[in-house]
């Protein structure tokens, strides 16, 4: 797969972004949606194949429940644990559809997550 160097740059721009801004973030990862990892900072390196394959997965399940439930195209999936969050969120891209996940810790307000994830995804679509 031959992915643009701006959408690259876009994914890495966005992932120190979400590191920055949000307090509280222990992994960021920015993936196609067949699970290839374009940019990725985590707390746990360990962590980052595997939530490249798991958001894959979970797009994949959130894109049948929404056209199944007749509600359209799933834009989001948010997981909420008793340690923090997972949010992954897409972002269609015209070349290329992308997964941005984010891990938070319990201390992250789920609000500030989603909004400051929302503009990732923005950022990257119009990359």
């Amino acid at each position: 797969m031959n992915i643009a160097p701006r959408i690259k740059d876009a994914a890495e721009t966005a992932v120190n972004t979400l590191m920055r801004e949000i307090k509280g973030v222990k992994a960021v990862v920015i993936a196609t949606e067949d699970g290839l990892e374009l940019a990725a900072r985590a707390e746990n390196t360990a962590q980052v194949a595997r939530m490249s394959a798991i958001a894959s997965s979970l797009a994949a399940l959130g894109a049948v429940a929404g056209v199944e439930s007749g509600l359209g195209q799933c834009e989001n999936v948010a997981i909420e644990t008793d340690s923090g969050h997972i949010l992954m969120l897409q972002a269609r891209h015209a070349e290329i559809d992308l997964i941005v996940s984010v891990v938070a810790g319990k201390e992250a307000v789920i609000g500030q997550v989603l909004y400051f994830s929302k503009l990732a995804t923005l950022a990257l679509q119009r990359a």
